[in-house]
């Protein structure tokens, strides 16, 4: 069956090691891998990974263009391998045409970190931010959760999703970070909601993630590792051991993810 990683995040090879152990400063944890395309690359052949959802996150406005050039060049450089999502902030002065430019330069989503970007999911900037990908098409994977912070709590996400119905989400972390076994009560209801299980199934039972993932319904559930924080074939022996039917694992893996791009 085909295997699409729908969570890593990349840099320019100069910085690649900088930026992943910041990520593991950030969370305390030991990085496994060092965030380059080619680590990714090998890493992804080790497990029988065929295609990745490719990203980066501009902790500033100003980091916003630079970084979706990197994503497109990616892309334009192995378009069989990586399917580049962008970035944006809530601050950066003109969201729509942004947008618009990279949905011309062959991104197919935006990626942001609200624990990183520092703004609540909800507030007044961040609710405009949402509309405008909204209007554009965009599809916008989110961090969500992490115990520690209030930006991205379940109850954020549930006004984002009312007030843009027609915003399709992607909830990273089964929906919440370290609040797994929660979040899924608010968030499981929206249609217009999935989540990947990047960064979870490592602190689940088997029994706990399969029950967590048929909560939100297969259907709506990607495959994601969280590269380089975690080694993405590690992630998909990790998956299969699930006990979930071989259907539910084959959708999970990459049909879902497909039906979801068009």
């Amino acid at each position: 069956m085909e295997i699409i990683d729908t969570h890593v995040h990349i840099y320019p090879d100069a910085i690649a090691q900088k930026a992943a152990d910041a990520i593991g400063q950030f969370y305390d944890i030991a990085i496994h891998k060092n965030g380059t395309l080619s680590s990714l690359l090998e890493a992804g052949q080790a497990g029988g990974i065929s295609r990745f959802l490719v990203h980066s996150v501009a902790t500033t406005p100003k980091q916003v263009e630079s970084i979706n050039r990197y994503l497109q060049s990616v892309w334009e450089a192995n378009p069989d391998r990586c399917i580049p999502f962008g970035t944006m902030h809530p601050d950066y002065a003109d969201i729509p045409a942004e947008l618009q430019r990279m949905k011309q330069g062959g991104l197919r989503g935006v990626k942001v970190h609200p624990d990183f970007q520092k703004f609540l999911l909800d507030s007044p900037q961040a609710l405009a931010m949402f509309r405008a990908m909204e209007a554009a098409g965009l599809p916008v994977l989110i961090h969500m959760g992490d115990y520690r912070y209030p930006y991205s709590e379940p109850q954020r996400m549930a006004r984002v999703l009312e007030a843009c119905p027609n915003l399709r989400v992607i909830g990273a972390h089964l929906g919440g970070w370290t609040i797994w076994k929660e979040a899924w009560k608010t968030l499981a209801k929206y249609e217009n909601f999935w989540v990947d299980t990047s960064s979870s199934l490592m602190f689940l039972t088997p029994e706990e993630g399969a029950d967590i993932i048929r909560r939100y319904a297969p259907d709506h559930v990607f495959f994601g590792s969280d590269y380089p924080m975690w080694d993405p074939a590690e992630e998909v022996t990790r998956f299969l051991a699930l006990p979930l039917t071989d259907e539910e694992k084959e959708n999970i893996l990459s049909k879902n993810f497909v039906k979801f791009l068009g």
